[in-house]
């Protein structure tokens, strides 16, 4: 029987993600990190919603990432005054602080990983996984929860 590409990919996720926290053990957060690099990027100007549309997870676990996040001094919530039911999500100074060692313990990391890969093959791997991703866009993800309750989704 063939390996389920899942199981690769979980594999290497985890490995990145183990090494990313590992560089970053000095900071008062131990993981979450992107989360901060993609409000920055966004320039403070996105909502709960929408970073949890960015990153294709659930509200609620986004707003268990936030709430630790928060507790953590990183970010703050605000009501976006153009829509009072929204909440932005602003960066606090101490996630400015820590962003440029945030992003450049993840270009270390992601020069790491591709080391010995060419160019060529590069782009071809990330061709293939937006390949991918776009293949499996029509699967909507549902809390595990609701699955089995045995497997743990989002939290992995």
């Amino acid at each position: 029987m063939e390996e389920p590409l899942a199981q690769a990919l979980t594999t290497v996720t985890k490995r990145y993600l183990y090494g990313l926290s590992k560089s970053l053990l000095h900071l008062s957060i131990d993981r979450y990190h992107y989360v901060l690099v993609l409000i920055d990027t966004h320039h403070e100007a996105l909502s709960q919603k929408a970073l949890a549309e960015l990153l294709h997870i659930d509200k609620s676990y986004m707003v268990s990432m936030l709430d630790y996040l928060g507790e953590n001094g990183y970010i703050i919530r605000e009501k976006n005054p153009n829509d009072r039911r929204e909440q932005l999500i602003k960066l606090t100074l101490k996630a400015r602080t820590d962003l440029p060692v945030i992003k450049g313990a993840i270009e270390e990391l992601n020069n790491r990983s591709l080391r010995n890969i060419n160019t060529a093959d590069k782009l071809i791997f990330m061709q293939v996984l937006r390949s991918i991703q776009d293949n499996l866009s029509d699967i909507v993800p549902t809390p595990s929860s609701e699955i089995n309750p045995m497997i743990k989704t989002y939290e992995d």
